[in-house]
């Protein structure tokens, strides 16, 4: 059975004791990150769905690093939207996080998600260094 280990970097542990969920888990040479969104360091989240991509996009970096892992090593993103009309701003964050090689994705509109005020959620699987 492969060794399974829990990620939550300074500063999630509350999200884990609350929510019951880690940001990520390791097992068998890769990591699935949790659902990450617009929030910022100060817990606050902007009102466009640009800045909330910039915020989630670098909350996965965060968590992927934590990981042993980087954004050079995502392999798919699963991108949860409530307009899939702001597609494109988002496209706008996304090459500034990945620049050259993209991953796999998938962009669903979904109802809403868990604050009224959030627009996405980004799920990300990669590859862990050995």
């Amino acid at each position: 059975m492969p060794k399974i280990e829990l990620i939550n970097p300074p500063g999630t542990e509350a999200i884990y004791d609350a929510y019951k969920f880690s940001q990520a888990v390791v097992a068998g040479g890769r990591v699935d990150v949790a659902g990450q969104v617009g929030v910022g360091p100060d817990m606050d989240i902007p009102d466009d769905i640009g800045g909330q991509a910039r915020y989630a996009f670098t909350n996965l970096k965060t968590v992927l690093e934590a990981a042993g892992s980087s954004l050079a090593d995502v392999t798919q993103l699963t991108m949860y939207l409530t307009d899939i009309a702001e597609t494109g701003a988002i496209d706008e964050a996304f090459v500034e996080f990945f620049p050259e090689r993209y991953p796999a994705r998938t962009v669903v509109q979904v109802v809403a998600l868990v604050l009224p005020q959030l627009k996405l959620e980004i799920q990300a699987s990669a590859l862990v260094s050995d």
